[in-house]
């Protein structure tokens, strides 16, 4: 214990460079499981209702382990922004507008996702780690958040169908998006929590060297697949 609490590598919460380097790590994963996992859902008409509530309580999960890690919560907004740079690769690929509404209406959902744990994250931030009901409640509020502010811009910026919605159609929308998010994302949340806890020391222990390189395999490795996921047609 005298170790851990003593060493200041990268990887600990006091390093910043090393959250940011983790960020762009989780980031990734949460990117690479857009590409794949998503795109097989939408490959097999799962409907958005629930390929939305699978895909961002993985995410949810993701910024969870980052918070238990490395104890930023501020820091998983830019988790979102990475994993939202994989829709517009998969414009490149396909050859199409980078600013395509199939690539911007996901990629907007996932940075406000992120957004909206960022937010009840950081204020709940305490309860995070000594409570199981906090971390209940910041993944409800979290998923209920996040699907209210995409609501919100959509309506805002003319996305899909959101401008010729009358009010009501709105808030039935918002209602059942957030709570699909809000439960997935809760069941998802609780475990990632754990996991994050197993993987705080392990980071902590790691040599420099070791972190940076598996960092660095983990991020080319996420990028690749999601080319090649977005190539086959996923």
């Amino acid at each position: 214990m005298q170790r851990l609490s003593n060493i200041k590598s990268p990887m600990t919460s006091e390093s910043l460079v090393g959250a940011l380097i983790a960020v762009v790590v989780f980031g990734s994963i949460w990117g690479l499981v857009e590409a794949t996992l998503g795109g097989f859902l939408h490959l097999i008409h799962v409907p958005p209702l629930y390929k939305g509530a699978i895909t961002g309580g993985i995410g949810m999960a993701l910024m969870a382990i980052f918070v238990t890690t490395y104890k930023r919560p501020t820091l998983v907004f830019a988790i979102g922004v990475i994993a939202a740079l994989f829709k517009p690769l998969s414009a490149i690929i396909y050859a199409q507008p980078v600013f395509a509404p199939f690539v911007v209406n996901p990629a907007t959902a996932i940075v406000l996702e992120a957004l909206g744990f960022c937010l009840v994250a950081s204020l709940l931030h305490k309860g995070f780690e000594s409570s199981v009901k906090s971390r209940v409640a910041i993944g409800v509020s979290a998923g209920y958040l996040g699907f209210i502010l995409f609501a919100i811009v959509a309506s805002a910026l003319g996305f899909g169908k959101w401008p010729m919605m009358g009010i009501t159609d709105k808030l039935v929308t918002t209602l059942s998006n957030g709570t699909a998010l809000a439960i997935v994302g809760t069941l998802l949340l609780l475990p990632g929590h754990l996991a994050g806890r197993q993987l705080r020391p392990i980071l902590s222990a790691m040599k420099p060297r070791t972190f940076y390189a598996g960092a660095a395999v983990s991020i080319v490795f996420c990028w690749a697949i999601a080319s090649l996921a977005f190539a086959v047609g996923l």
